[in-house]
């Protein structure tokens, strides 16, 4: 999860396709066709994390999947 001054941008999951398939799936507050975009003021709960594994956007790009990773 991705949050800037007490405000949701941004949520990343990781989802077992099946087994040895795991693949991030995120979804942003900036609207994609398609797929799902949360808002900066919702809650962030088990129902919002599983519509974001079924609804958001596959990503294969590190840096997509952990900002700044980096830096740690």
């Amino acid at each position: 999860m991705n949050i800037k001054k007490s405000v949701l941008n941004r949520i990343t999951v990781l989802v077992e396709m099946s087994p040895g398939d795991v693949r991030a799936i995120f979804a942003t507050t900036t609207p994609r066709n398609g797929y799902m975009n949360i808002y900066p003021d919702d809650t962030i709960s088990n129902d919002l994390i599983q519509k974001v594994a079924g609804y958001g956007m596959e990503t294969v790009d590190r840096d997509e999947i952990l900002p700044n990773w980096q830096n740690k």
